[in-house]
């Protein structure tokens, strides 16, 4: 067992040290969010990949469970009730509470595509993922 340590030794020592081809990865926080207490058990990560044409609006919703997501292509005016309206654009991250009205969530651009990649954290495959409410 010594002469298998002392090999191990021997070889770890003669190898040249390699220097590492990447620098270290950096996380930079981009969301932060707490689940409303009216989310369901998260069991279930379903995601869908949405594309919206120009001027297309989502119309007052809201989503029985969570959803957190991010902007892939264009512009959206993103308002969730209580909340001032804002422009989201192309890498920018968004989330919606369980249960809450969204009151805009609209492609800003009347004239071209724009995409989102969203994530409903739910407890079922098969809840709703979405509630539409009507007109605001």
């Amino acid at each position: 067992m010594r002469t298998i340590a002392a090999a191990a030794s021997l070889l770890c020592t003669a190898l040249p040290a390699q220097a590492d081809p990447f620098p270290p990865l950096q996380r930079r926080p981009v969301l932060e969010a707490t689940l409303p207490a009216s989310n369901p058990p998260v069991h279930v990560v379903r995601g869908a990949s949405i594309r919206f044409a120009p001027g297309q609006p989502t119309g007052l919703h809201l989503h029985p469970a969570s959803t957190v997501g991010v902007v892939t292509e264009g512009s959206f005016v993103f308002q969730p009730e209580g909340q001032p309206e804002r422009i989201i654009r192309t890498g920018d991250v968004f989330f919606e509470p369980a249960n809450q009205p969204i009151l805009r969530f609209d492609n800003a651009s009347g004239t071209a595509l724009a995409a989102i990649t969203v994530f409903y954290l739910t407890d079922t495959p098969d809840r709703p993922l979405i509630r539409l409410l009507g007109h605001r």
